[in-house]
């Protein structure tokens, strides 16, 4: 009878710890005490006082509101932090070495928002970042200027232009375009018609001229090239998704969805994934021997109404994971193996992606930046309120972070512990 009694103030013991655990599930970060801008999250939120509710985009809420900051805890004084929070902080002794002791998030322009924004690559020699708006209608790109005390925003015409641009790297001095666009369109300079297909172009950002490197598939033309990266032999990785036609600047896919290799020195190009629902945002680890992929099938494409743009509709179920793979070395070309999932989005899913100088591997995910291990673990979580298709690295040292949405543009600057990559 003692024993029983022993047993049963146990379990009383530990459902009472367990209904007061999460008293601290949201605590203020050591040195940002008194920063309503930084918080850390205890043992990832494991255990939430019931009741909690998150709503989710299967009962009718817009995929990008269905997120973890948003969640509805009543009982914990706690969570509600979060609703004012930008650096959210899982690990503790890494996500604060990432953000220093000063980190600040700002808005620096407003952009118009019924476009998405693409492809930012930072060109150190210019000190300035050129992006894409690849929307209908808009036949040229922007650059940022930052030599001035404050920067600075232009439109920024190519010879010849190049419509749609949607992702972009730096590579020995070039940028390097995946371009979705198919469609005849007017040039800016002078109104004459360009023809155009999608591709991957090279760019020289300070003459402007852009040279065709790949517009098809052996006859077939390309769905419409969405990111890019490029390895140390100069091979060009790109995804070929089908969101071109989603915003109606190229015409309806004749490939499936697909990862390429392309051999700038041959011409060659080559499938090396071939699973993924949509493959999106690409980044390769900085010893080149990772390769991580990003599949946005949440956006689903069977039968989306042709008249209403973009043409998909959301599929709670659909792809919102990104994959890691090997990269093994091959004389035509290396090729990737050993497919699996690392990190599957708390919201929406992963965009734009670039892997840190020290590995980190950050995406673009609903309104906001996941900050990964290389290994796929949650860091930190940058919350900006607002959609964010794409970032770069930029700054002398790469060490700020500008985020790219409908509608803004911000500024990450004062991290410490997480530089880009000189060449990306």
């Amino acid at each position: 009878m003692a024993r029983r009694s022993v047993v049963l103030l146990a379990i009383a013991a530990a459902v009472h710890a367990q209904s007061n655990i999460t008293a601290q599930v949201v605590e203020r970060c050591p040195h940002f005490a008194n920063d309503s801008a930084v918080a850390c999250v205890n043992n990832y939120a494991s255990v939430l006082p019931c009741p909690f509710v998150r709503a989710t985009a299967s009962n009718g809420v817009d995929p990008e509101n269905d997120t973890f900051v948003a969640t509805s805890v009543a009982s914990d004084d706690s969570f509600h932090r979060l609703a004012e929070t930008t650096f959210v902080v899982f690990d503790l002794e890494r996500g604060l070495d990432i953000l220093g002791s000063a980190p600040r998030l700002e808005r620096v322009f407003e952009t118009r928002n019924d476009s998405i924004h693409e492809g930012p690559v930072y060109v150190p020699g210019l000190n300035a970042i050129i992006f894409s708006q690849p929307h209908q209608g808009v036949y040229q790109q922007k650059i940022i200027n930052l030599n001035g005390t404050e920067p600075t925003i232009s439109n920024f015409t190519t010879d010849p232009p190049i419509y749609a641009v949607n992702g972009g790297r730096l590579y020995k001095g070039k940028i390097y375009w995946a371009s979705e666009a198919s469609f005849s369109f007017p040039s800016p300079e002078n109104g004459s018609t360009i023809d155009q297909t999608p591709g991957i172009y090279e760019l020289n950002p300070y003459t402007r001229e852009v040279r065709t490197l790949l517009n098809n598939y052996f006859g077939q033309q390309l769905n419409s090239p969405n990111d890019l990266v490029i390895d140390s032999r100069g091979d060009i990785y790109f995804s070929d998704s089908w969101y071109g036609y989603a915003i109606n600047v190229t015409d309806y896919p004749v490939l499936k969805p697909q990862t390429y290799r392309f051999r700038p020195s041959t011409g060659a190009v080559s499938v090396v994934e071939g699973s993924l629902e949509q493959p999106n945002g690409l980044g390769i680890s900085p010893d080149g021997k990772t390769m991580y992929i990003s599949d946005t099938g949440i956006t689903d494409f069977d039968g989306a109404p042709e008249e209403k743009l973009p043409r998909y509709t959301f599929n709670k179920f659909g792809g919102r994971t990104v994959y890691a793979f090997d990269v093994n070395f091959a004389p035509p070309g290396n090729y990737l193996t050993n497919k699996r999932p690392i990190w599957y989005a708390q919201t929406f899913a992963v965009d734009g992606m670039h892997v840190s100088r020290e590995g980190y591997v950050l995406g673009a995910s609903g309104d906001g930046i996941d900050v990964l291990s290389e290994w796929g673990e949650l860091i930190l979580r940058i919350e900006v309120g607002g959609e964010i298709n794409n970032f770069q690295f930029a700054g002398p040292d790469r060490q700020e972070l500008w985020l790219f949405g409908p509608g803004g543009i911000w500024r990450v600057s004062g991290l410490k512990g997480i530089h880009g990559m000189v060449d990306e």
